[in-house]
């Protein structure tokens, strides 16, 4: 399959009105789960065991917060956690099972029983391979996870497939919790410059050309789809005079968020102007101009999903971007990055402002110069958005742009301690970039190290997959206490398997260390997971063969030397060792 798209804008629009959008909707419409599993867009960073247990820890500080405020959360309610754009829903899986382990550890009563997780995203196609993923199956039977199609920008309810129940304006009890990793940067953006105290709208004229192409994959036979999207943006600015910016998103949304959207142009116009410029000491004092987007799509979508439970929700997001506003001094074109799709930079201080806006307030992450910025932002539902919000309300221009700035964070403790520690104190972007640079900086990491950051990573399997050569190599060296951790650490491996591709066959390669173990009978079960899931393949018939032969049990092992001369008659190494056998030379035998 080839296809190829090209779309040409001869007038200039507001960026948030541009095709571009649709674009990228059509994209990962037409990809589907193949965006991820093939590597078409990144998604290790945001799709980790360690991710999962960092985000369900800020969830159970969150929740216990609630708990311990009667007024607050209804025990015998539903708890809704709604994923926006969830891809893969692997993310949700260790979500879920990390919620269970801190289920264990509570000495207090944490109702986890009472959570939903909802896996929510526009494409059909995503709900479906859900639906029928045998690693989410055991979650559904047990009623805490759901399915919906949902359009961000565009819809305001959710029809949830398994329970039938439909959540609309005001009918959800408690809380939401909303996560969405890598989406405010992909939905529609506006964009804003202000220069010499006046602001100014970018418009945005958009040619784009979609191409990709379909080449067989020589793993397990597998298809594997490539495709790109190359877009060439022209800009240009005009200003908005002050009557304007008052009524410059009428009609684009709700008149509750005209008004915050309001309030949030008004800071930054006032932020950067050169009176503001003037009266601040700041190191990062600069000529009087700013180039930044507003997330109007991600604003649109959490508007539509708070006013389901009364504006109460706690929003978890990770990201590139920036949260910092000095960060968008000077005037320029906005930074796209492509990656099979394409992504803007996210900018979280406008979030902050208008979580703000509406009573709220927000846990921001320290770090600065970052590939995945995740912060945390609650909405109480205390305020009465019908009485105007004046912009006064919000940090002054010259605060310190990350100050948490609410008498509300006192009341969610075990929140705002649990982001400390599972975010500012090593975040998952600190893990990610601790792993890379042991994947791919480090030439022969040792086993004990490797070990160490299979534990730190809470056993990921994708990235065992990634270092198993160095494991497989070093193992039949490895002292007597370090293989016993291998031994139980390629168990809670395997508990993290979520499948999405035939090409990364972590059974097989489990089975290849549980051998370098002498575990035979725990290899044999591997080998047969691999056979199972990823299909029969001429050298898990030959390693099986290996183990049944390591156990004596001569018959078996020649079966499946046999079955493996029956997929590939050509291979040399089944044809030895059936050969072997037959004459009854075991005692030459020589190991994998």
């Amino acid at each position: 399959m080839s296809f190829q798209q090209e779309v040409t804008e001869k007038s200039f629009t507001r960026c948030s009105d541009s095709e571009m959008w649709s674009i990228m909707m059509n994209f990962y419409d037409a990809q589907g789960i193949r965006s991820w599993s093939k590597g078409i867009v990144p998604s290790f960073v945001t799709q980790n065991a360690f991710i999962g247990r960092s985000y369900a820890r800020v969830i159970a500080g969150y929740i216990i917060d609630l708990y311990q405020n009667k007024n607050r959360f209804d025990p015998a309610e539903k708890l809704y956690l709604i994923e926006l754009g969830a891809g893969t829903g692997k993310l949700a899986f260790y979500i879920l099972k990390s919620l269970d382990e801190i289920k264990n550890r509570l000495n207090i009563h944490f109702p986890v029983d009472q959570i939903v997780y909802v896996l929510t995203d526009f494409t059909e196609s995503n709900v479906i391979f859900w639906e029928e993923h045998e690693a989410l199956k055991p979650f559904v039977q047990q009623g805490r996870l759901d399915f919906a199609k949902f359009e961000a920008e565009n819809d305001d309810s959710l029809s949830l497939r398994v329970s039938g129940n439909i959540l609309t304006k005001g009918t959800v009890k408690n809380p939401l919790v909303i996560i969405g990793n890598y989406l405010v940067d992909t939905l529609s953006q506006d964009i804003f410059q202000i220069d010499k105290g006046v602001l100014k709208e970018g418009l945005v004229s958009v040619q784009a050309k979609e191409q990709g192409s379909d080449n067989g994959s020589m793993n397990h036979s597998t298809e594997n789809t490539r495709c790109s999207i190359s877009i060439q943006n022209e800009y240009k600015y005009q200003a908005i005079i002050d009557e304007q910016i008052d009524s410059y998103y009428k009609e684009y949304v709700l008149p509750c968020d005209e008004m915050h959207l309001t309030h949030i142009l008004h800071w930054y116009k006032k932020y950067f102007s050169s009176e503001a410029n003037a009266k601040t000491t700041c190191c990062h004092k600069t000529p009087d101009s700013a180039s930044l987007l507003i997330p109007i799509g991600f604003i649109k979508a959490l508007r539509a999903l708070t006013d389901l439970s009364c504006g109460r929700a706690l929003i978890i997001t990770g990201d590139k971007g920036a949260s910092d506003p000095n960060r968008f001094r000077g005037l320029t074109d906005p930074h796209m990055a492509f990656h099979g799709s394409f992504s803007v930079m996210a900018n979280f201080h406008a979030i902050k402002l208008y979580c703000m806006s509406r009573g709220g307030f927000a846990l921001m992450s320290d770090q600065d110069e970052v590939s995945l910025m995740v912060n945390a932002f609650v909405l109480t539902g205390d305020g009465n958005e019908a009485i105007s919000c004046p912009p006064s309300s919000l940090p002054a221009p010259a605060a310190t742009p990350l100050d948490v700035n609410s008498s509300q964070a006192p009341a969610y403790q075990n929140l705002c301690n649990a982001f400390e520690d599972q975010v500012n104190s090593f975040s998952p972007n600190d893990f990610y970039l601790m792993q890379r640079c042991m994947v791919e900086e480090a030439r022969n990491p040792s086993l004990s190290s490797i070990l160490s950051l299979f534990k730190l990573s809470n056993w990921d399997c994708e990235l065992f997959f990634k270092l198993r050569e160095n494991v497989i190599s070093q193992i039949p060296r490895a002292t007597i206490g370090m293989k016993s951790d291998f031994e139980a650490g390629s168990k809670k491996i395997w508990s993290n398997y979520y499948h999405l591709d035939n090409d990364k066959d972590v059974a097989f390669e489990l089975g290849r260390v549980m051998f370098g173990l002498h575990c035979w009978e725990e290899s044999l079960k591997f080998y047969q997971l691999s056979v199972d899931i990823c299909g029969q393949h001429h050298i898990t018939q030959h390693n099986m063969g290996l183990c049944y032969a390591s156990l004596n049990k001569y018959q078996e092992a020649t079966a499946c030397f046999v079955r493996s001369l029956e997929l590939k008659p050509d291979y040399e190494k089944a044809a030895t060792w059936l050969e072997q056998i037959k004459n009854k030379e075991i005692a030459s035998l020589t190991k994998l």
